[in-house]
């Protein structure tokens, strides 16, 4: 995909979403802003596949969870670095879970175009 294309996909993502009435900080978090401005040609949320989101959200919550928990568990006697890898693994996956279900649903509910059909 060229970059006018991309560029030009994202742009009729954007008018979409702004026609259906999702705001803006609902369609353009945060993270996204910061990969766009690492240069990654990546979709709007909402026009994600599911499998790219739940692969992502898994992997960016475990990476959280993971840190969050050797921080508060690094002085106590117990918790293994396994035990916190298999804990924060099944965290994320069920974080990713949840989250592939609301885009989902979201896609359902605001009948949005499909990111290849833009």
């Amino acid at each position: 995909m060229t970059d006018d294309d991309y560029e030009a996909r994202l742009e009729r993502a954007a008018y979409e979403l702004y026609v259906k009435k999702i705001t803006r900080k609902q369609s353009h978090p945060l993270l996204f802003k910061l990969v766009r401005a690492l240069g990654f040609k990546v979709r709007l949320p909402h026009y994600a596949t599911p499998r790219s989101v739940f692969i992502f959200c898994s992997i960016y919550i475990a990476i959280l969870f993971a840190c969050l928990l050797l921080f508060v568990q690094r002085g106590t006697e117990g918790m293994s670095f396994i035990n916190i890898a298999l804990l924060s693994a099944l965290v994320g996956l069920v974080f990713g879970a949840i989250m592939m279900a609301i885009n989902i649903e979201n896609r359902k509910k605001y009948d949005l175009t499909d990111w290849d059909d833009l």
